[in-house]
């Protein structure tokens, strides 16, 4: 399962913010907590999130925790 989301980011994602940490933790490897908030952020947005601006998700638990909120 992780193996195809992994090839599906690679294939289809944004090159942005969170995809790299995104892909450290499915391939296994540890991540910061920063470092998962980023890669939350990446994959609840369809792997399109630049981290640049405001997804506008409110009602996320994460949300305080964006830097552009």
């Amino acid at each position: 399962m992780d193996g195809k989301r992994i090839m599906e980011i690679r294939q289809h994602g944004k090159a942005a913010q969170g995809q790299k940490e995104l892909l450290r933790h499915l391939g296994g490897l540890r991540v910061s907590l920063k470092q998962a908030i980023q890669g939350k952020c990446y994959d609840c947005t369809g792997y399109y999130a630049d981290g640049r601006s405001d997804c506008g998700m409110t009602h996320c638990p994460l949300y305080p925790f964006m830097a552009y909120n």
